[in-house]
């Protein structure tokens, strides 16, 4: 089984994965997320979501991903992931950032400012 733990640095939502010789990980990614290559070769296989379900009817996209090299999904789909040669591989998963992340952002600083003047007012009581 793939081992899978947060990266140091990346977004919360980031992972790093190894996978063995051998092993595959397969994920359902959005549009627009990467896979990053962090150490060795790995290869890249995409199918598009709606049409996943058709099995070996629908051509894959295959791509081999070498160390630092970065791959973006194009829209919603399947992609599964192993290492291209005999060694393990490790990557990085990186889903898109939101397009409201910007009100998500605005949301935050409202709820801590909101939180500081409850505190100070609470303070000069």
């Amino acid at each position: 089984m793939p081992t899978t733990q947060p990266r140091a640095g990346l977004s919360h939502n980031a992972a790093t994965s190894r996978v063995a010789a051998g092993q595959v990980a397969v994920h359902d990614l959005r549009a627009l997320t990467s896979i990053v290559a962090v150490e060795g070769d790995r290869q890249v296989n995409f199918r598009d979501h709606s049409l996943a379900w058709l099995g070996d009817a629908v051509p894959v996209t295959s791509v081999t991903l070498h160390e630092g090299e970065r791959y973006v999904a194009p829209q919603r789909g399947v992609v599964s992931i192993s290492a291209a040669r005999a060694e393990s591989a490790v990557f990085v998963v990186q889903p898109c950032r939101p397009k409201n992340e910007r009100h998500g952002f605005i949301s935050q600083a409202v709820r801590n400012l909101t939180s500081l003047i409850k505190t100070r007012l609470q303070r000069a009581t």
